[in-house]
């Protein structure tokens, strides 16, 4: 458990100093996308998933919190090719 513990901390600390810089993560994500290019697919497909969700769950509680209101756009009377206003 100790050597979890310890992997887990020394895992954070990387993340950490490569967040640090947007350079070195910017470098790491190149790095990573030409070393295996499914890693950064995964985390791609996870990110678009969360905003997916997160979309439907702002659409549902609008909806159920005001309901659906039907909104008419009146334009004003232009006048007749003519001059002569009805």
């Amino acid at each position: 458990m100790i050597a979890v513990l310890l992997t887990l901390a020394a895992l954070a600390a990387a993340v950490c100093w490569l967040c640090a810089s947007p350079a070195r993560l910017a470098l790491a994500g190149g790095v990573l996308l030409v070393t295996h290019p499914a890693p950064a697919m995964a985390v791609t497909v996870l990110v678009v998933a969360g905003v997916t969700v997160a979309g439907g769950v702002l659409a549902y509680r609008s909806l159920r919190a005001e309901g659906w209101h039907l909104v008419t756009v009146i334009r004003p009377g232009l006048a007749p090719v003519g001059g002569v206003a009805s």
